[in-house]
This record gives structure tokens, C-alpha cells and sequence, in this order.
């Protein structure tokens, strides 16, 4: 569905087939816009993995240098696994007192001494002898060899040959110094150097007959003695488990800003498994294209709820969306040129990504809202096309925020410089804080000279694209209306030497709209310029307006009202179509046509209707209305106000010079009324608030220009000098309306329009 319009033909005065504006093309544009951004992008990303990510192999040269942005560990688990396996095998076995083994040392010296004594009973007593005799020594020899089979035999006859009393001593001492040995640590590897070490210090403090100590004791002992510890298979193993889990991974570490490899070196496994867990390996463009069809699908998405909802004035501009695609595919190509960069130098030099400059063109040629939101993009291609930058995304979102703000209060092309020199000088201070957060830190020489070629590149994209992307989507912006506000403009110059009247008349009207677009809030520059051209389709056919017309006679006499109107009308028409073709913004061409509104020629109407004997249904009042459309804007508003309140109060100060305030304020009251009751400012977002605001403020600039002033006596002059005009008593040809659509007749018996 559309609105539909009917237009007259300027020169017959018919009415032209309705015209209607169908929603299709803008849909249209919004899918162009996408379909930019999801074709050109992921093209771009995949031919920088084309050139940037060419396989990496292990055990081949690399072909080209990686560099991580974060610390890199990777562990060697081979190496790791041999490292726990010998800490384990340091570990000595657990060793806990043998209680059993303690208690058969003394047991087992007790027990050879009792054998001993055993085989010195006297055997059975033989004839009448009370007692038998002792067994003989070679008897007892053979006995004790025989329950002590693992004592030698010099042992044994030892034994043998000592007394009563020197056995007893002997056996006393042995089962001490067995005690002794029995209640110390001892494991099967110390019991040798155990016994040597110990007994001959025990064998020096203890009294032992002859040469007992040395012939029964020591080969007694060394014979009987067993280790009194032995080894805890359980707690040996945990021990060894502990030893081994105390061991760190064995790893090779990357920090940040370190070549894991470079260009040319055979690549080694460590090395490899690094990058892969970068995801730098490379060697799959399409999955490049697929990770960006992706990723570009979710931005776009987030971006058509976000305008739609809150900036709908940006979502219903085609023109816009598809500016924004096109900035957008542009700074990818940018993000893509750093890539390379990059790769053939330092990592350091991703920071030279201008996110500045995609930031301040959205800022100053769509929204400034907008190019905060350019944050997205900004950060998201970054990781794109180098996944690994994650401090140089984060850099890209915060010269985002810092380069908007920059962008606003510019009202000439040297407050543009200014702006991006500022940026360019934040930049460098912005990368080296990143880096000082998120390192690499030697790399900060580096990445300040990046972000000063970073400021370079701003100044020169914001600079020299503004030019030429206002002027091919014809945009509003500052620096487009500054140049159209030049007094130079072909146009206005036409105005000037053709119609000067109208051409005094826009540059008043000029000043009261910028002046009340200023008190309410609205653009007063994009006001002030629409005002100086709302008039510049009278250059086709000036004569026909009051303003122009001196020392000529009114042409309208002799013409019908009807013919008269389409006269009058066609001069909005005629300033459309002279905008668009000298390609002035579409906001100021609405301004143009809606300068007048739909308001009725009324002067032509009434004369139309006393024609008809004062029969207003004989008279088509359609075919005397303006043929453009209500205000859309605050600015466009404002100009339909100012512009009939001065041509009114121009008209009337013709005659008397100046007005009173009262009457000026009864005049322009009366103007706003009529156009208020007949809705002209119906679908404009100006609030009645500021409806009274911009009244008053009109008021009060023609109150400035029309005050009552005092009359000088008249001075003495002389007679060959022509007399002199006082400013009270100048006029301009006048300009003025009477707001309802024609310019009301001076005094004389001819009305004129």
C-alpha cells in the first residue's frame, strides 16, 4: 500500500494521475543492503584466508610467520609421562618394623644358647654313680651340629669349649647385644654394614672371655640376625602415586606476542598443536566464507531489530541501509588490508584497524546512535578475520565510543579536521592502554606507531569519502549543507540575478527558521538551508509573484483564476524537480515541496468563486490546493510558518513601514490557526509545545525587523543630489503572502497574487 497523491500539469492546469509511493522499492533497498553485506564480506574474509591461512603441516617449512595474541601452553604428554615415571621411581619403598622378625632375632639367639646348654646334660647315671657323666666334647660337637646345622663348624666347636661360667657370660651378652641390634631399623641391604659397623663397637665395651666375642658372638649374630623392617607394598605405592602426581605438565609456552613459528621453519608437533588451539592452522577457506555467512547473518539480523525499533526514521531510508552496507563491506576491506599487514610484520600492527573512521562516517552521514551501535561490526569482522585479536576487537569497540562523540557540534569543514585530528591523537594512547592491560608489553613501540597510522588513515577515509558519499546519496550532512548554504550555489545565484524579490524573501525566511528550528530543537541549519531554496521554482516564471514584479504590470489580469492557481502551484513543482536535478538532499527537496503544504490558493478561490456568483459548489477547491504534501519534519514545519508569516508581514509594513508588535503577533496567530484547523501540521513530529515556541520566536525576529523606528527630520540637501529613501521607507519589491497562497495587491485598483 501507498499514498497517493494527485499532481496538476503545470501548464494546462489538468490534474495528473494519482501517484502512488509504493513500500516495494524500500523493501527492496533493505534487501539490497543485506545482500551486500552477506555477499561482499564473507567474500573478503575468505580471500583472507586465501592469502593468510595457507596449511601448516607438521615437519614441513611453515608458510608463514604465527604470531599469538595470548599465552599459548601446550603440554607434552610423552615427556610428562617420563617425567612422573622417574619422580615415582626416586621414591624409596615404605619400610614399617617387622615386630615378628624383631622378636625371632632374640628368640633365635636364645634358642641356640639353649641348644648349647642342652647338649651338655650329663646323660643317664651308670652303675652306682648318683649322676652320669657330661657328654664328651666330640659328642656334644656332633649333637650341636646337629640342631644348629647353619652354624660352622669352628662356631659349633667354639661353643663347645668354653666353661660353664664363660657360656653363660657369652650367651648374656649375645642375647644384649642382639636386643640391641633387634630395636634399630635395619633393612635387608643395611644388615651387612649394620652388623660390621656395629659389632665390633659393641664387642669393644662389653667384657667377653678370650676370644669369644670374635669366634662366637660376631658369626652367631652375623648367622642369626634378619632385617627388622620390611617394605609396605600399599604405602609404598601411594607414595610413589604422590611423587608422581607432584610433577608439572611438561609444556612449551607462547606469551604473548611471540612467533610460535616462523616463515620457512620445519614445523615440530609442540609447535603445531599451539596453533591449532589458536585455530590458525589455516587451509580451509570455505569454512572461512561459512564462519562469515554466519557470523554477518546474526550481525545483520540484530541490526534490522535494532533499527526498526529504535530508529525508525533510519529503517524507513533506504538510501541509508544500503550507505550503511556499503561502509560497513568497506571497513571489512580495511580489517582484511591490516591482516596482511600484519602477517608480513608485527602482530602489533593490527591495531592500525580504523574503526574510527567507520564509527564518525556513520555518525555524521546517517545517526550518531548509529555509529555508537558500529561497535558490533567493528569487533566482530575483527575477529574474522584474525580470530586470535581479541584485545584489537575490544580496541575497535572503545575507538567506536570515543570517536562519536567527536563528531557532534561540527558546523564547518574545519571543525571535521579537528575532529578526526583528535581522534587520530586518541588512538595511539587507546592501543597502548589495551596492550599495557592485555600485552603483548613488547610490543608497545610497535603499537603505538599503529595507532598513529591508525589516526592517519581516519583523517584521510572520514575526510575524503565524506565528499563523495553525501554527494552520491545525497545526504544532509553538515558539510553538504554548509556547501549548499554558500550563496555561490548555482541555484541560489539563479534565484538571485532572475527573481531577486523571492531571493530576498528566502534569505529572511532563511533566518527566522534557522533561528526558531534552534528554540525547539530541530536542525537549524538543515532548516535555514531548506529556506533558502524553498522559493527557487519562481526562476521559471518570476513575473507572476508580487515580489518580482517592479514597473511591470500584474500578469494574473488577464488570466482565469484557474489558470492563475496552476501558475502560482507550479512553483513548488518546478523547485522539486530543480532540486533533484542539481541533486540537493531528498530532505531539503521535501522541504521544498511542502512548503506550502496543502493549503488552498485562496485568493485565486475567491476570485474563482465571486466568477461563479458566489457558488462555491460550482468551484473545484481541489483544483486550487497546493500540489505537494503536508510537513513530514519540525524543520519542514517551521518553514511553512515562517515563510507565510513573513511574506504576510512583509506585505504589510509595504504600505506603513512598520508594524506594531501586537499586530504582528495578531497576524501570525491568525496564519498558524489556518493551518493548524486545516491540518498541515498533522503529520509532522512537531508537539504543540514547540509549535508555540517556534511562533514566538518568529514573532520576536519580526518584531526585530518591522519595529517601529523614529522619524528624522529631513536634512538639507542639495540640488543636484537626488533625495534620499529612509530605510523605514525602502522596500524590497515585496515579497510577501498573505498566507493563504497569493501575495496581496499594494494599493491601486488591480489585486495582484
Amino acid at each position: 500500500m501507498g499514498d497517493t497523491v494527485a499532481v496538476p500539469c503545470r501548464h494546462t492546469g489538468a490534474r495528473r494521475p494519482p501517484v502512488t509511493r509504493s513500500r516495494l522499492p524500500l523493501l527492496w533497498q533493505r534487501l539490497l543492503a543485506a545482500a551486500t553485506v552477506l555477499a561482499v564480506v564473507p567474500v573478503l574474509v575468505a580471500l583472507a584466508a586465501v592469502a593468510d591461512e595457507q596449511p601448516i603441516v607438521v615437519g614441513e617449512p611453515a608458510p608463514r610467520t604465527v604470531f599469538t595474541e595470548e599465552q599459548v601452553r601446550v603440554v607434552d604428554p610423552d615427556a610428562t609421562e617420563n617425567a612422573r615415571r622417574t619422580a615415582a621411581e626416586t621414591v624409596e619403598p615404605v619400610e614399617v618394623f617387622d615386630r615378628e622378625a624383631q622378636s625371632r632375632i632374640v628368640g633365635d639367639v636364645r634358642d641356640a644358647f639353649a641348644a648349647v646348654w642342652e647338649v651338655r646334660e650329663p646323660g643317664p647315671p651308670m652303675g652306682d654313680a648318683d649322676e652320669g657323666s657330661p657328654p664328651s666334647a666330640s659328642a656334644q660337637r656332633v649333637e650341636l651340629r646337629s640342631l644348629l646345622p647353619e652354624l660352622d663348624d669352628e662356631v659349633v666347636a667354639s661353643l663347645v669349649g668354653l666353661s660353664d661360667d664363660e657360656l653363660e657370660v657369652v650367651e648374656d651378652e649375645t642375647i644384649a647385644i642382639a636386643q640391641e641390634l633387634a630395636r634399630q631399623r635395619i633393612s635387608e641391604e643395611e644388615l651387612a654394614g649394620e652388623l660390621a659397623e656395629t659389632l665390633p663397637v659393641e664387642l669393644g665395651l662389653r667384657s667377653l672371655p678370650n676370644d669369644s666375642g670374635r669366634e662366637v658372638v660376631v658369626p652367631l649374630l652375623e648367622t642369626l640376625m634378619r632385617p627388622t623392617v620390611t617394605v609396605d607394598p600399599d604405602a609404598t605405592a601411594a607414595a610413589r602415586e604422590r611423587a608422581a602426581e607432584a610433577v608439572d605438565d611438561v609444556a612449551e609456552v607462547w606469551r604473548p606476542g611471540e612467533a610460535i613459528v616462523r616463515e620457512g621453519e620445519l614445523v615440530e608437533p609442540m609447535a603445531f598443536e599451539a596453533i591449532e588451539e589458536l585455530g590458525l592452522v589455516g587451509g580451509s577457506p570455505l569454512r572461512a566464507w561459512l564462519r562469515a555467512v554466519a557470523a554477518m547473518l546474526l550481525v545483520t539480523a540484530v541490526a534490522a531489530i535494532y533499527l526498526s525499533r529504535m530508529q525508525p526514521r533510519v529503517w524507513v531510508t533506504g538510501k541509508k541501509l544500503l550507505l550503511l552496507a556499503l561502509l560497513v563491506v568497506g571497513y571489512a576491506g580495511l580489517v582484511v588490508g591490516s591482516s596482511l599487514l600484519v602477517d608480513a610484520t608485527s602482530s602489533g600492527w593490527l591495531y592500525a584497524v580504523p574503526a574510527g573512521a567507520l564509527a564518525m562516517l556513520t555518525a555524521l552521514l546517517i545517526h550518531p546512535v548509529i555509529g555508537i551501535a558500529t561497535m558490533l561490526p567493528a569487533s566482530v569482522l575483527v575477529l574474522l578475520v584474525m580470530p586470535q585479536a581479541a584485545p584489537v576487537a575490544l580496541f575497535a569497540s572503545i575507538a567506536v565510543l570515543i570517536s562519536v562523540p567527536l563528531t557532534q557540534g561540527i558546523a564547518k569543514r574545519a571543525d571535521l579536521r579537528s575532529a578526526t585530528l583528535r581522534a587520530g591523537l586518541s588512538y595511539p594512547l587507546l592501543a597502548v592502554g589495551v596492550v599495557a592491560v592485555f600485552g603483548p608489553w613488547d610490543e608497545l613501540l610497535v603499537v603505538l606507531a599503529a595507532g598513529a597510522l591508525n589516526g592517519v588513515i581516519t583523517a584521510v577515509v572520514v575526510q575524503g569519502a565524506m565528499p563523495f558519499l553525501e554527494t552520491l546519496f545525497r545526504l544532509p550532512t553538515v558539510t553538504a549543507l554548509l556547501d549548499l548554504a554558500d550563496r555561490n550555489h548555482p541555484l541560489l545565484r539563479e534565484l538571485e540575478s532572475t527573481a531577486l524579490g523571492s531571493y530576498n524573501h528566502s534569505v529572511m525566511v532563511a533566518s527566522l527558521t534557522e533561528r526558531a528550528c534552534r528554540a525547539v530543537g530541530a536542525d537549524p541549519l538543515l532548516g535555514s538551508v531548506a529556506a533558502l531554496y524553498h522559493d527557487i521554482g519562481k526562476v521559471r516564471q518570476p513575473h507572476f509573484f508580487i515580489e518580482n514584479q517592479q514597473g511591470i504590470a500584474n500578469p494574473h489580469d488577464d488570466l482565469d483564476p484557474e489558470v492563475s492557481a496552476v501558475i502560482i502551484q507550479n512553483h513548488v513543482i518546478d523547485g522539486v524537480e530543480m532540486a533533484t536535478t542539481h541533486k540537493l538532499p531528498p530532505e531539503v527537496v521535501a522541504c521544498i515541496g511542502s512548503h506550502h503544504g496543502t493549503m488552498v490558493v485562496s485568493y485565486f478561490y475567491d476570485k474563482a468563486v465571486r466568477a461563479a456568483g458566489g457558488d462555491r459548489d460550482a468551484v473545484d477547491e481541489d483544483a486550487f490546493r497546493y500540489p505537494g504534501h503536508r510537513p513530514r519534519s519540525k524543520e519542514a514545519a517551521i518553514l511553512v510558518l515562517a515563510d507565510c508569516s513573513e511574506a504576510t508581514t512583509r506585505a504589510m509594513a509595504m504600505s506603513r513601514g512598520t508594524l506594531p508588535r501586537e499586530e504582528i503577533e495578531a497576524t501570525v496567530d491568525r496564519l498558524l490557526q489556518e493551518r493548524v484547523e486545516d491540518g498541515q501540521f498533522d503529520e509532522s513530529d512537531l508537539t504543540f509545545r514547540e509549535l508555540m515556541t517556534a511562533r514566538e520566536t518568529i514573532v520576536e525576529s519580526l518584531v526585530g525587523i518591522y519595529h517601529p523606528r523614529i522619524a528624522y527630520p529631513a536634512a538639507v540637501e542639495d540640488a543636484d543630489t537626488p533625495p534620499r529613501t529612509d530605510a523605514a521607507e525602502r522596500t524590497d519589491g515585496g515579497s510577501g503572502t498573505d498566507g493563504r497562497g497569493q501575495r496581496p495587491a499594494p494599493a491601486g485598483p488591480t489585486p495582484r497574487p
